[in-house]
């Protein structure tokens, strides 16, 4: 195509479409090499886990589904909340392969630590091991939604959400996976209370509670989050207590 030099907004409109051209599909690129550049070793298996501290105790919950491509249900019976000692519980959600490997590393360290200083590591402690862990891969980072959750040393419910970089913040309560935008904006209502005025009397947050909202936010995240079903696994720890878990079924329709 040959352009008038009289008209140089057509000759530079003409330049860029050709410069967007060899940008997007360079001529050295082959058909193997854009192969290769589609290439992407993470997938996401969907699904969500949520968890809330108390004053003596921590809630946590996930569903067992696992999907692909959101719509695509590959297993009904995914563990996603890892009981890690008597005070530990781990719960994540993504890439399931990550999912296991995380929990592996995070068990072989625990037994570590039970090995040298004969006694189980505390909350506090994992909390910043697992930091320093997820830390230590960000440049190939796992592909999880961590929270790490338990009793800490003063016997109070503790909650510590992560980035998948190791980016570490200590919360009342934490959502992760393909519902969070859903289950966060329920316990800010019911947790956080941020909508309640300051002359209004808030409700204490006791462990029967804790359960219910936990129960809630599933059962709504599943109606409206494609991901998201199948049973509710339900772990509650609390101070001078035994770790406690159940299976709640969700819809089946």
């Amino acid at each position: 195509m040959t352009l008038s030099m009289d008209n140089p907004m057509a000759v530079m409109n003409a330049f860029k479409s050709a410069m967007s051209q060899v940008r997007a599909d360079p001529p050295w690129r082959d058909a193997a090499r854009k192969h290769g550049d589609r290439w992407n070793p993470y997938s996401f298996e969907g699904g969500s886990t949520a968890a809330i501290a108390g004053e003596d105790f921590v809630v946590v919950g996930s569903d067992t589904r696992m999907s692909q491509f959101e719509v695509n249900v590959m297993f009904r019976e995914a563990e996603k909340i890892h009981v890690l000692n008597d005070s530990i519980i781990l719960t994540t959600s993504g890439f399931y392969g990550d999912v296991l490997q995380l929990k592996r590393v995070l068990e072989s360290r625990l037994h570590k630590y039970r090995f040298d200083y004969r006694t189980d590591m505390t909350v506090d402690l994992c909390a910043e091991m697992l930091a320093r862990n997820l830390y230590y891969k960000r440049f190939f980072p796992y592909y999880t939604g961590a929270i790490l959750a338990g009793i800490d040393e003063k016997g109070r419910g503790a909650v510590f959400s992560y980035d998948p970089i190791g980016c570490i913040e200590r919360l009342q309560y934490s959502a992760s996976g393909a519902a969070e935008p859903m289950i966060i904006p329920f316990f800010d209502c019911q947790v956080g209370q941020v909508t309640v005025s300051k002359e209004t009397e808030k409700p204490a947050l006791t462990l029967e509670r804790a359960i219910s909202l936990v129960k809630d936010a599933f059962r709504v995240a599943a109606e409206r989050e494609t991901s998201t079903g199948d049973k509710i696994h339900l772990v509650v720890a609390a101070h001078g207590k035994p770790i406690h878990q159940e299976f709640l079924l969700l819809r089946e329709d």
